[in-house]
């Protein structure tokens, strides 16, 4: 029978009381009915030496009777007792196994001594002469002259109370074994009939701590206390599943706020180990949760500027900030901040991460717009004053010179104007004041009179160019003066950068998918090109691929991001493909007037 743990650990506990138990009333028992065997033993031995004292005494001559060796001898072998005659020096007279042959003086015997003291004395040893353990019972027998008593000795083998101590100790331990083999066997299976419920805990608990919470045990029903057990069982059962429940509820709020989050968080532990990171955090730093969650950030971040801000927030138990570079390619501009976890002795630490990749390049942006406004704007007046106080100098009187200095103050008057005009315009279109008039616009239309505006500049430049429409006339949803200014400054910027012989090429396509339409227009030159490093700068304000050329074929600067901007606002966009050395393409992608295919079956339905 396969008896629960339970059951064996109480079985084995009872043998081990029961055998305990068994023996110390086996040693008592022994030692009781020792004393009672030795106390019989010794009143026998004591009446044989009254007897043999009184008949000693009534002789003539005592001890030294020449009958005595021989009746004591047939008194021996009838009683299978050893009878042995003292003088008062203690030498033997008679024995009743060795005669009267010498062996040695017994005046130092201990019952000798006890019976010279007291009239009768017992003592149990190893007798030498025997070779076996015996009992001795001397009497001491007064005669005339009391000072020299005589004694008489009686002694029987111990071996026969031994032997019965043994045989009843033997057979107290085989009623003992018996008793408790038949108990442990009865309490075996009685108990293990009772304990199985146990077994039934056992396996609901450990279903449960997987979590199987359809586990259950029919208890509730019984009396007693597996039944109050059970009812405790099954409304500890329904408390965890509410729990638990509630548990997973927060842990998936905490996840969606987490989630949700555009800053990155990383909680660590105090021992350095990141216990919990958000995916804005994975994202920034280009990891995923399984290599961040539950390893040492030093390990996994090897930024020094956040290694030791935490330490410093750990050690200081204070908020710390710093802002660093990832090493991974593109690098990001990434800020911390960093602050502790409650803790009453080593505390953990909570980093929250804003990606300023951006905001520090808007920064990098503004700074070079000012830089480059005020550049800009400085030349034309410096230009402005320095002819006007050549004139006020004497120069107006020179007529030549002076029509010629009057031309250059009009010409960077007309420049600063149009930087001006320009930069009004882009914050009017920025800032979503400028009033457009929507309207369907034929683009290839558009297009054509714009080249016919700009071919007498080609011809100065020595240029070709070229339109090329789409037979299939795109028409965008747009404002037609704004896309006019579009085509006119990547035109403008085409004819500028492009070398005499070459070519400009104005051309409209359209392009759909399933959800959008789109109108396009490509302004392509084959002129000095754009540097790819330069690409994504050129739409700024005031940026300059070429500066000492920029100076001398003039421009506001502002074309391109006025384009940018224009294309933005009718939910367009404006990209470049270009090679150093080999031209350029501009491409505005509008959305097209006509319906796209989803929303003409919407339409139809």
């Amino acid at each position: 029978m396969n008896f629960p743990r339970t059951v064996r650990r109480f079985l084995i506990g009872y043998l081990v009381l029961h055998l305990l138990a068994a023996g110390f009333f086996v040693l008592a028992l022994s030692r009781i009915t020792r004393d009672q065997m030795i106390s019989a033993a010794k009143s026998k031995m004591g009446s044989m030496t009254l007897i043999l004292a009184e008949h000693i005494d009534g002789l003539e001559v005592g001890i030294e009777d020449e009958t005595l060796p021989n009746h004591i001898k047939r008194i021996g072998e009838k009683s299978e007792t050893r009878v042995t005659l003292i003088r008062p020096d203690g030498a033997v007279v008679a024995d009743s196994i060795t005669g009267d042959r010498d062996i040695g003086s017994h005046a130092t015997r201990t019952e000798v001594l006890l019976a010279k003291a007291n009239g009768s004395g017992f003592s149990e040893r190893y007798s030498a002469t025997l070779a076996k353990p015996m009992m001795y019972f001397a009497r001491r027998i007064d005669s005339d002259d009391k000072s020299n008593p005589s004694y008489v000795r009686v002694a029987t083998p111990a071996e026969t109370i031994n032997s019965s101590i043994a045989s009843i100790q033997r057979y107290v331990w085989l009623f003992a074994i018996a008793v408790g083999g038949l108990t442990a066997l009865l309490m075996s299976f009685f108990s293990a009939r009772y304990m199985q419920p146990l077994a039934l805990f056992a396996a609901a608990a450990r279903r449960i701590g997987v979590g199987d919470y359809q586990a259950s045990i029919n208890l509730t029903r019984q009396a007693g206390e597996w039944g109050e057990l059970g009812d405790a069982f099954e409304a500890m059962k329904d408390e965890l599943i509410v729990r638990e429940e509630r548990l997973i509820e927060n842990n998936r709020h905490l996840d969606s706020v987490l989630s949700s989050m555009k800053e990155g968080v990383i909680a660590i532990q105090p021992d350095g180990q990141v216990m919990m990171a958000n995916g804005a955090a994975c994202k920034m730093l280009e990891l995923t949760r399984p290599e961040i969650v539950n390893k040492q950030l030093i390990e996994i971040v090897r930024i020094p500027e956040l290694v030791a801000s935490v330490e410093k927030t750990q050690a200081e138990r204070s908020f710390t900030k710093t802002e660093f570079k990832t090493l991974t390619k593109p690098q990001k501009t990434l800020r911390a901040r960093v602050s502790v976890l409650a803790d009453e002795n080593q505390p953990g630490v909570v980093v929250v991460l804003n990606d300023v990749t951006e905001l520090r390049k808007l920064e990098t942006m503004r700074q070079d717009f000012v830089a480059n406004v005020s550049h800009e704007l400085k030349t034309p007046l410096a230009s402005i004053k320095a002819y006007s106080e050549t004139l006020l100098m004497g120069a107006i009187n020179d007529k030549d010179k002076s029509v010629e200095f009057v031309k250059q103050i009009e010409f960077h008057a007309d420049l600063l104007n149009e930087q001006i005009q320009d930069l009004l315009l882009l914050a009017k279109v920025e800032s979503g004041e400028n009033a457009f008039s929507i309207s369907d616009v034929d683009l290839n239309q558009v297009c054509h009179s714009t080249v016919e505006q700009f071919s007498k500049l080609a011809q100065d430049h020595g240029l070709n160019l070229n339109l090329e429409l789409t037979d299939h006339t795109p028409i965008a949803r747009i404002d037609a003066s704004a896309v006019e200014t579009m085509i006119k400054n990547l035109l403008v910027n085409a004819i500028h950068y492009t070398l005499e012989g070459g070519t400009v090429t104005l051309s409209t396509s359209k392009t759909s998918t399933a959800t959008k339409k789109e109108v396009i227009i490509r302004v392509t030159d084959t002129g000095i090109g754009i540097a790819k490093d330069q690409q994504a700068r050129v739409f700024e304000r005031f940026y300059r691929v070429d500066k000492s050329r920029s100076r001398d074929i003039g421009g506001t600067g502002l074309g391109l991001a006025i384009v940018k901007h224009l294309s933005q606002s009718f939910g367009g966009s404006v990209h470049l493909q270009s090679q150093l050395g080999k031209g350029c393409q501009f491409e505005i992608r509008l959305p097209s007037a006509e319906p796209c295919p989803s929303e003409q079956e919407e339409t139809d339905n």
